[in-house]
């Protein structure tokens, strides 16, 4: 839609001559950068700055918007219809903001670029937050691929681990291998086995014992018969026949005999080996049980961590980032590039804003400001004026009662005194009335009349 010039300070309304109105595009782009029309339809020059304006700040919220439906599908582990609405409030919520930042700044440079600068922190913190997901998004294959090598070697260093400290034989694993936390349950064999080896340990040392009285024994009995025999041998005399010696060392040979009881040793052994052997047929099969019973629990510990076919969260795909990224140069600075190009993105409105400079729509509408601030305190000078006027009438008015109301109290005041002296007139006269009349009456009485030339004192 063509927007023509104003005529007479204003432009031809949009639409006229029209059958309809048609959705004007520029003017919705203009909204998003807080113009106002009636302003900026004095200035239609302008429009395009303000188009291009709105436009920056449409995008940035779309960006933001896409930033949040690849964050929230990757920390959910899946894409779902129900993302769309936190995106969308996301994407309003960035762009209200991006209005709020590219809304006009007016005055002289040193003002604008005080509120711009804050401004323009406040962007460059919510383009790093945007941009991670992107940047997440745009290397997922290698992220994703990392994580998976990552989850394998905890799963074979963790099977590793739980086969070591979990020995299917149930015997104890070897201590100062970190097997606190890996040991899943003990064997009911293992009792079993702590008696078998025990009895293995004395029957051991029973048979070294019999071994060393036997040698001990068989000595002694050969030098006996060597020297009772009349054989030359080390300890022997060399002659034949039951002498001192012979009986001798016949004598120490049955005394090691009796000293060592080996036939007592020798059944005891025996017995040993019996319970040995009444152990060791059930231990076969307990160990078996314990075996897979251990195996079933490995497999079940196992089976709680993350797998290569399951869901890579958004911790592990920062983590994964990191760790390549930190691995890999070209990758780093890649990474680095993207997120600040993303916030470069996203600083656009605030930028676009800072380096336009101040234009005749700016300069209007501060001049627009200013007198709407003149106009309201003109209107509030009149309001107060008017009101300490009510006011001064107000007390005016009051005072003037008052005032009549004292001339009313004075007037009742001299009305009850007139009323008063009027009633002792009365009173008066009536009195000297009565007195009179007895008077007259006593003269009759007494024949005489009264003083024609007397006079009532009272009258």
């Amino acid at each position: 839609m063509t927007e023509g010039a104003p005529r007479g300070g204003r432009s031809r309304p949009r639409g006229a001559g029209r059958p309809g109105l048609r959705f004007d595009l520029g003017r919705r782009l203009r909204v998003l950068a807080g113009v106002d029309e009636e302003i900026l339809d004095q200035v239609p020059l302008e429009r395009t700055r303000y188009v291009g304006l709105g436009g920056v700040v449409l995008g940035t919220a779309v960006v933001a918007g896409v930033s949040m439906w690849f964050a929230l599908s990757q920390a959910l582990g899946g894409v779902h219809v129900v993302l769309v609405v936190p995106a969308l409030i996301w994407l309003l919520i960035v762009l209200n903001l991006d209005r709020w930042l590219v809304s006009t700044v007016t005055g002289i440079w040193q003002q604008r670029l005080m509120m711009l600068i804050p401004r323009l922190l406040v962007a460059v913190v919510l383009g790093v937050i945007i941009a991670e997901p992107l940047v997440l998004r745009v290397f997922e294959t290698a992220v994703v691929q990392h994580v998976i090598d990552e989850r394998e070697a905890a799963l074979s260093r963790e099977r590793a681990l739980l086969v070591e400290c979990n020995p299917q034989m149930a015997a104890t694993p070897p201590p100062g291998r970190g097997c606190e936390r890996a040991r899943l349950m003990s064997s009911a064999a293992e009792a079993d086995m702590a008696e078998l080896a025990e009895l293995e340990k004395d029957a051991a040392k029973l048979r070294e014992r019999i071994r060393a009285g036997r040698a001990n024994y068989q000595r002694l009995f050969d030098q006996a018969t060597a020297e009772c025999a009349g054989r030359k041998a080390d300890g022997t005399s060399g002659k034949r026949g039951m002498g001192p010696l012979c009986r001798r060392l016949d004598a120490e040979a049955k005394k090691a005999m009796a000293r060592s009881d080996l036939p007592g040793d020798q059944r005891e052994l025996q017995n040993m080996e019996a319970r040995i052997s009444a152990l060791r047929g059930p231990l076969a099969d307990k160990q078996g049980d314990f075996g897979r019973e251990i195996k079933a629990r490995i497999d079940e510990r196992l089976s709680a961590m993350p797998g290569k076919d399951d869901p890579v969260g958004l911790l592990e795909r920062l983590r994964a980032l990191h760790a390549i990224s930190s691995e890999n140069t070209y990758l780093f600075a890649a990474s680095w590039l993207l997120r600040l190009f993303l916030v470069l993105i996203d600083c656009l409105p605030v930028l676009v804003k800072l380096m336009g400079g101040t234009t005749t729509y700016d300069r209007m509408v501060e001049h627009a400001n200013r007198t709407q601030e003149r106009v309201h305190e003109k209107r509030l000078q009149l309001d107060m004026d008017a009101r300490i006027g009510e006011l001064e009438l107000r007390a005016h008015r009051e005072a003037e009662e008052r005032r009549r109301q004292r001339q009313l109290v004075d007037v009742d005041g001299k009305a009850a005194d007139a009323e008063a002296r009027a009633t002792l007139e009365k009173m008066i006269k009536k009195r000297s009335e009565e007195l009179r009349s007895q008077n007259s009456g006593e003269d009759r009485i007494n024949g005489t009349r009264p003083h024609v030339g007397m006079r009532n004192p009272f009258q």
